[in-house]
């Protein structure tokens, strides 16, 4: 067994403001919807399952962790800037600049859906994508959608965040978006006007470090893997990842 995995095991979990432990600023991106990215009060740190996972890997590498949030096309900016040192919820596929950072291993899988009200026809898997899609300014959402939109056979109709998307469709304002699946069942819990209509793509979801950073490859895929679902984040994320309590 390495030297570094022995470290990691017996590292004692940080907390977020921990002054005896190194800081790590961690960095999501403004437009992640719950319940990824949960907004607190005045003067609070964002929240969410996103900054949870992320603290936990951060935990493990023992240091205590500072957040920011900033629009989607500032992130890339940001990290090769220094002004980060992890970013929070991303895969390889998503980021404009992938050979700037080391990836973590997969924390979780996220499917990409195609949602409409419930009365809409589905998207099936050999169906065309529809002609228009509301979609997130800078989100790319796989090869058959990127292929739709690359032939003009499909149009985007960006917006600010996936909450964006699920009102525009909500609201009859277009008949088709793409958002992830746990966006949908976090905005649905309590009506039930939308339906997924199809699936898009899959993403697998990590952390990613600068590549110039403090934090090494090896060090971010050993702590990444490390990481237990459910019982490594809070229950109230559970449902979002299809999990339940464990007997």
């Amino acid at each position: 067994m390495s030297a570094l995995l022995l470290a990691l095991m017996v590292i004692v979990p940080a907390r977020a403001g921990d002054p005896a432990l190194p800081l790590l600023r961690l960095l999501a991106a403004d437009s992640l919807p719950p319940p990824y990215l949960m907004r607190g009060g005045e003067g609070a740190e964002p929240e969410g399952l996103a900054i949870a996972m992320c603290r936990k890997v951060a935990a493990l590498l023992g240091y205590a962790t500072t957040v920011r949030v900033a629009p989607p096309k500032r992130v890339p900016e940001l990290m090769r800037s220094g002004e980060a040192d992890m970013l929070c919820h991303v895969a390889p596929e998503w980021y404009a600049y992938p050979d700037d950072l080391w990836f973590g291993r997969r924390l979780y899988s996220a499917d990409i859906v195609f949602i409409a009200r419930t009365q809409a026809n589905p998207v099936c898997d050999d169906c065309p994508v529809p002609a228009e899609l509301a979609t997130v300014i800078g989100y790319e959402y796989g090869d058959r959608v990127g292929q739709a939109f690359a032939r003009g056979t499909t149009q985007r109709r960006d917006v600010r965040s996936e909450e964006n998307v699920f009102r525009l469709v909500q609201h009859g304002r277009i008949d088709y978006g793409v958002v992830s699946e746990y966006t949908f069942h976090y905005f649905t819990r309590d009506q039930h006007d939308l339906a997924i209509k199809g699936y898009a793509a899959r993403s697998h979801i990590t952390v990613a470090v600068p590549r110039n950073g403090p934090i090494s490859e090896a060090e971010l895929k050993v702590a990444s893997a490390a990481i237990r679902l459910p019982e490594d984040i809070a229950p109230e994320y559970w449902p979002y990842l299809g999990l339940q309590a464990q007997p």
